[in-house]
């Protein structure tokens, strides 16, 4: 063998060592996929299913629903807001923000009154909220006053049935349904 074919073959092997294996770009790729969708799901968003007719006609059974988790961190929670919430160890909870720290939630007649003030609202079930363990809650600093915007009797567990929600159980915001498709969009 000369000089000339032992630098090819030395070039040749240098080429074969320098090319990147396929299957391991691939497998970096996927992995790296994955671990950024992981870290997105669980510190970002959430996909969600609304499960009940607690939010008719904001939001209707089976309908999907994107949690915003960061949401909270870079902005307080507002009234209105529609929020997902854990209240026991089994299930998740949609519910809009009504009641804010601090303040004193009455329902007189049928009414939702805010430290004594009418709070009018264009998006519930019905014209009637019944009350159901109660009329009055005064809230603490770290706590919300939540219910659903189905008011028929039965229409919806909130903060009726089981008091003001501490912030910690807070999950997170939705402003987003993408599903189904004909209601796909930003939530009011």
């Amino acid at each position: 063998m000369n000089r000339d074919s032992e630098i090819l073959i030395e070039e040749s092997l240098e080429q074969i060592n320098k090319k990147p294996n396929p299957v391991w770009e691939w497998t970096k790729s996927i992995l790296i996929a994955v671990v950024i969708a992981l870290i997105i799901r669980v510190f970002l968003f959430q996909p969600t299913r609304v499960q009940g007719e607690s939010m008719i006609h904001t939001l209707e059974n089976d309908d999907r629903i994107i949690l915003n988790k960061i949401s909270m961190k870079v902005s307080p929670l507002k009234r209105g807001n529609i929020v997902v919430l854990r209240y026991d160890k089994n299930q998740d909870y949609v519910k809009r923000i009504i009641g804010l720290p601090g303040e004193n939630i009455q329902i007189i007649d049928g009414k939702v009154y805010i430290n004594g003030e009418l709070y009018e609202e264009d998006y519930i079930t019905g014209d009637y909220t019944d009350t159901i363990n109660g009329f009055e809650w005064k809230l603490n600093e770290d706590e919300y006053f939540v219910l659903g915007d189905n008011r028929q009797p039965g229409g919806s567990t909130d903060s009726r049935v089981f008091g003001p929600v501490h912030v910690n159980s807070i999950k997170g915001t939705v402003r987003f349904r993408y599903f189904p498709l004909n209601s796909f969009g930003v939530l009011k």
